[in-house]
């Protein structure tokens, strides 16, 4: 017994002094946080980057990233730009936190509520410093919601959905209101005037970058690109000539204008990576790109983004607008150049990159998160944790669009089903490049070259990260405004076979879950628009309007449902009169008999007291009401709603 119990204590003896000897290396030297980069395109479609098959238009340098680093292809967002961005950065689902229907008009008194921790914060409290360029659109209508006063350091930047790329005036359709929009922290910042606001952007970011290699403290620099967003309606899409003039094989002129913004971003994209390798942070970076939804291929606010094979476009529930492009690239991640399926919400960044950085979220005093953890699963492809997706729940347009374990169910619709088609198919004319030429502009790349990429992998992950839909899928097609679709997203990821039929009792399960998730969702946000947001009344200048953050809630909270924008309606303008006339007709046809057949039963009443007057003794073969009416209402209780207006400017941003 003594043999054995001493080398047990000399083992114990061992253990615990390594460990006391780690943990003191350890407090000495704690290990680097790294910096992040959180890169956000604007509209940017599906099919409008070359690792996912397309060869018209080249973003070289946005590719080599993703086969050097991991392409996540099952990565969704919410359909539109601010609640796309409320969930990215509270990690929360924007039904949460009154964030899911529509955007932010920059004359709207509203935003994401000061209640809700943001991921700078997160990270500014973990000791690092935090950078904000380009768009913010979380509200800016008092200086409480403006990006420097939410846990970041420095924003340069713009405030509201979107602005011109050289002037940065930004017009709303909404009305007449137009005004400069561009940051430097709190200040107007007009030295930006006339520059390309890429290339403006990717020059604050390599400013950022080089201060903070001087510096060594640990980063976070969020970039959300204006690119490829359509500008202000008469001029939407801008990019310098000669960049457009590289694309002339393109023979839609706006397609091609679009392919030149692209290519702006991709070299933005580029220039950042080697800032940080020309300033010692590369090894220790983590770089995310991704685009906040779908592309606008038709209609309002249309750029031509393309997200085919995809069903729908930005604002509706199907892929087209809420599966985006993305990737992750970092020297961190232990299982690279793949494609990952793994589901992935954009809610899930700040649980994702906090838990990468070694910060620990947990259930803060402001809000839980909804957001799942993922890095471990990208680290060292470990498995899928995410199996339940929620898109967006929106009772005002009236449409859900959901996920769960590769079956996706969509009920309703936005603007009636005009943006449920396929769109974005290449021009068969186009001459475009092949793929020897795809292939010779991505090797050229330092990324490329410093990921010992060939083209074989390339080839081989290019293919894995294309959807093709084929002819092999049957076609049911499902009018969402009529019942509701189920697809399986898995087998049939452009959605053309709705099997909601043959899974019944799945169908059901899912809408009893839905309804767990309409029960707990926060009342949307919105507030009309406010004529005091006029920019002319500040010197031409998109400006903090209000003193007070808490009247707009305060209005809510008393329940003023006039501000919220109304529940469209599910059927067709046409449709309606068809359903709406007849219901009139039969409703006067009801009154008409009823005010007959009332006057008819007073007129033999009468007779009747006549009669009996005429002949008391007599008695009558028909019996006679002795008794008058009782008073009782049959009538059915009344049902009340409240009925919203709502103007034809709800569209997209």
């Amino acid at each position: 017994m003594t043999h054995l119990t001493t080398p047990l204590l000399i083992c114990i003896i061992v253990t615990v002094g390594y460990r006391t000897l780690a943990v003191a290396a350890y407090g000495q030297n704690p290990p680097k946080r790294p910096h992040i980069v959180l890169i956000t395109a604007d509209d940017m479609g599906w099919n409008d980057v070359g690792f996912h098959g397309s060869n018209q238009i080249a973003t070289p340098h946005i590719d080599a990233l993703a086969y050097d680093g991991v392409i996540l292809n099952r990565h969704y967002s919410a359909p539109m730009c601010t609640p796309s961005r409320a969930a990215l950065m509270t990690g929360r689902h924007p039904i949460n936190v009154g964030m899911q229907h529509y955007v932010i008009d920059s004359d709207e008194p509203w935003g994401l509520g000061l209640d809700q921790r943001i991921m700078p914060q997160y990270f500014r409290a973990a000791g690092y410093r935090t950078h904000m360029i380009g768009k913010w659109h979380l509200g800016f209508f008092t200086e409480h919601y403006i990006p420097t006063n939410r846990g970041f350091d420095t924003h340069i930047g713009y405030l509201g959905p979107y602005v011109d790329y050289w002037s940065y005036v930004s017009k709303m359709n909404s009305g007449t209101f137009e005004g400069y929009d561009m940051r430097q922290n709190q200040f107007v910042n007009y030295a930006a005037n006339g520059t390309y606001a890429t290339d403006y952007f990717t020059s604050a970011a390599r400013d950022i970058i080089a201060q903070h290699g001087k510096s060594g403290q640990p980063m976070l620099l969020v970039m959300n690109h204006l690119a490829p967003h359509a500008g202000n309606d008469d001029d939407p899409l801008q990019a310098p000539q000669e960049t457009i003039d590289r694309f002339a094989y393109i023979g839609n002129r706006d397609r091609r204008t679009y392919a030149a913004m692209m290519s702006k971003l991709d070299d933005s994209v580029g220039a950042v990576y080697e800032s940080l390798r020309a300033n010692g942070m590369l090894d220790n970076s983590i770089i995310v790109f991704l685009s906040d939804n779908g592309g606008v291929t038709r209609g309002m606010h249309s750029n031509t983004g393309s997200n085919y094979p995809f069903r729908g476009q930005k604002h509706s529930p199907w892929e087209g607008a809420v599966r985006t492009a993305a990737l992750i690239w970092s020297p961190l991640l232990k299982d690279t150049q793949r494609v990952s399926n793994q589901w992935f919400h954009i809610s899930d960044w700040l649980p994702t990159l906090a838990s990468a950085a070694g910060i620990a979220l947990g259930n803060s005093s402001f809000s839980d998160i909804d957001g799942i953890d993922q890095w471990e699963a990208l680290a060292y492809g470990t498995g899928n944790p995410r199996q339940r997706l929620m898109n967006n729940l929106d009772e005002i347009f009236g449409y859900t669009s959901y996920m769960e374990n590769g079956f996706k169910y969509i009920n309703g619709t936005t603007l009636n089903g005009v943006n449920d088609a396929w769109y974005g198919e290449t021009d068969p004319l186009d001459q475009l490049p092949d793929d020897e030429q795809y292939l010779s502009s991505v090797m050229a790349t330092r990324i490329a070259r410093a990921g010992r990429l060939d083209e074989k992998l390339i080839s081989y992950l290019r293919r894995h990260a294309t959807v093709n839909c084929g002819n092999s899928i049957a076609t049911k097609p499902c009018n969402p405004l009529v019942k509701p679709c189920l697809f399986d997203i898995i087998n049939d990821p452009c959605e053309m076979h709705d099997i909601s039929d043959e899974y019944p009792k799945r169908l059901r399960g899912i809408r009893n879950r839905l309804e767990l998730y309409r029960l707990r969702a926060a009342k949307p946000r919105n507030r009309p628009h406010d004529p005091e947001a006029d920019p002319s009344k500040f010197g031409g200048v998109w400006n903090c309007w209000r003193t007070d953050p808490t009247k707009a809630a305060s209005l809510q909270d008393e329940g003023d449902d006039s501000a919220l924008p109304p529940p469209t309606h599910s059927l067709a303008k046409d449709t309606q009169l068809f359903v709406i006339i007849p219901i009139v007709v039969v409703g006067i046809i009801f009154v008409i008999g009823t005010l007959l057949y009332l006057s008819n039963k007073n007129i033999i009443k009468l007779c009747r007291r006549t009669k009996k007057q005429d002949s008391a003794t007599t008695p009558s073969e028909i019996p006679t009401d002795a008794s008058s009416p009782d008073g009782k209402a049959a009538a059915d209780a009344a049902f009340s709603s409240k009925i919203y207006v709502i103007s034809d400017r709800d569209m997209d941003r």
